[in-house]
């Protein structure tokens, strides 16, 4: 069926510059397109076009801004910003179908000394209905009037603020607030009250006390209907260049006590870095720390989650950087009344183009359960040249072809099969190159794409002769039982022929 992702078929745009004249300003734009995407599924009239459908659209969007100041004291804002989807597909009315987005603003503030008076407008509308789900707007409208007054004479501000929802016919919340803040420190009182007939709603608090370094804050909310607290929020800490600490708790004032306890640590010196990261969870009875340790090209870490059962842990160590090599360890597990589930996990990777792979590994050790230790998973996939080919001298004698090693192998330890374990091969095998006079290379590859054991070997072989400007490749698939054969003419022929193939020389080349 036609692909999942959004395709355009094809797509033309066009957009004005700002155009500005004195304090307006506009700009407009236009889409024109047809595309090939997923249904909406909300809307009716599409659900017959199946999952996918192709359509073509125009999209005509422009915006204007005003801005004044008609006399001492006073600003006056407005905004208009449209959108319109057009669609060539049509409801069960025979109309074409459309959405559009529409948004304007207005507001008149005038100062005088430290009091202002504002008096705003807003209206907001998302309606109509699209065949596509990519651009699809929930449907939405708002329309309202405010006016709001304040008072600002630092470090003390006041402001005050109601409004009418045009779009219900009530009054919206009348909101308060006093704040007062210098430098060094804040506290914040507000109060949200409706005015039709809801009475309080409610009442949030905000403190906060700021001497360079520290930092020290408090937030409370009450919700009026409910007659309950939202979580005490307690935060302190310091922060100095290249170090920093972060201490947050949350108190429930309801009846339920502590919540949680977060603390961070960080400490950056040059190369070296260290981290702490602890969780106390009261209300599971849980501890979570994570540290880590960064030395240069060095790494350690350590996870543990400590509950009324068990310790889980899980220690790491990594060695190294990409596209070089990368070496990482862990071993996890966790305690509860003898070490159980231990396992050690490696991981080695290295992108160069002589050698790219990635091999990972995991080891089972000793544990309350099972005493014995054996690998239970391993992942190979990439290539690696493992010696390069030397040429003969001038006797014709002494010639080494050269092996590379290429493609994915997955080892799956079964201890319920006879065989007690699977093998997974995918393009796996090698690769040997023999170089010959005049700059010609001879590729033998025998790749395997199968599962083991359990199934007679099917090889697929591939053979390409390399000349200095064009490549011949032969290819014999025993598990297809087909014989292939291509040409190609190009100073990359080979490297070409041998990647449709699965084969990799090396890294990647």
């Amino acid at each position: 069926g036609p692909p999942r992702t959004l395709q355009r078929l094809p797509e033309v745009e066009a957009q004005s510059p700002v155009f500005r004249e004195g304090p307006f300003s506009l700009q407009a734009g236009f889409v024109l397109g047809r595309y090939l995407a997923e249904t909406n599924p909300l809307n009716r009239s599409t659900r017959v076009l199946g999952p996918y459908a192709e359509a073509g659209r125009a999209l005509l969007a422009h915006s204007e801004s005003l801005f004044l100041s008609p006399w001492p004291g006073a600003t006056f804002r407005a905004e208009n910003r449209f959108r319109g989807f057009y669609y060539t597909t049509q409801n069960p009315d025979g109309e074409h179908e459309r959405q559009i987005e529409w948004a304007t603003s207005a507001s008149l503030r005038q100062s005088l000394g430290g009091f202002s008076l504002e008096a705003g407008y807003a209206r907001s509308v998302q309606e109509g209905e699209t065949p596509f789900r990519f651009d699809a707007l929930p449907q939405r409208r708002s329309h309202q009037a405010t006016l709001a007054l304040g008072f600002q004479e630092r470090p003390l501000s006041l402001s005050l603020k109601a409004g009418r929802n045009l779009e219900e016919e009530r009054y919206l919340p009348l909101e308060a607030q006093v704040l007062l803040q210098d430098q060094g420190y804040s506290l914040t009182v507000g109060h949200k009250r409706g005015l039709e007939g809801e009475g309080p709603l409610e009442t949030r608090l905000e403190a906060g006390f700021t001497p360079y370094p520290f930092s020290l804050k408090a937030s409370l909310r009450f919700d009026h209907p409910k007659a309950l607290f939202d979580p005490l929020l307690l935060q302190a800490g310091y922060a100095l260049p290249g170090e920093s600490l972060n201490l947050t708790h949350r108190h429930d004032l309801n009846g339920k006590g502590a919540l949680t306890t977060d603390l961070t640590y960080a400490l950056r010196e040059g190369v070296t870095a260290y981290t702490l990261q602890g969780r106390r969870d009261w209300e599971v009875d849980t501890l979570a720390l994570q540290g880590q340790a960064i030395l240069g090209p060095e790494s350690l870490s350590l996870r543990t989650t400590l509950d009324p059962k068990a310790l889980g842990y899980a220690l790491g160590y990594r060695f190294g950087a990409v596209p070089g090599r990368l070496l990482d360890l862990e071993l996890s597990g966790r305690y509860q009344e003898g070490f159980r589930a231990t396992n050690l996990r490696l991981g080695l990777t290295q992108a160069l183009p002589e050698v790219g792979f990635r091999l990972n590994a995991n080891l089972h050790l000793p544990e309350v359960e099972d005493k014995d230790i054996y690998l239970k998973d391993a992942t190979f996939s990439g290539g690696m040249e493992l010696w390069k080919p030397v040429p003969a001298d001038e006797a014709g004698e002494g010639a080494i072809p050269g092996l590379s090693l290429s493609g994915s192998l997955t080892y799956t330890r079964r201890p319920q099969t006879p065989e007690g374990y699977g093998l997974a091969l995918r393009s796996f095998g090698p690769t040997l190159t023999f170089l010959g006079r005049e700059n010609t290379k001879l590729h033998l590859a025998a790749l395997l794409t199968q599962n083991l054991p359990g199934e007679p070997l099917k090889p697929r072989f591939i053979l390409v002769l390399d000349r200095c400007c064009w490549a011949m490749r032969f290819t014999l698939d025993a598990a297809k039982g087909s014989v292939g054969l291509a040409f190609l003419y190009g100073g990359q022929a080979a490297g070409l022929l041998l990647s449709e193939e699965g084969v990799k020389l090396g890294g990647g080349r």
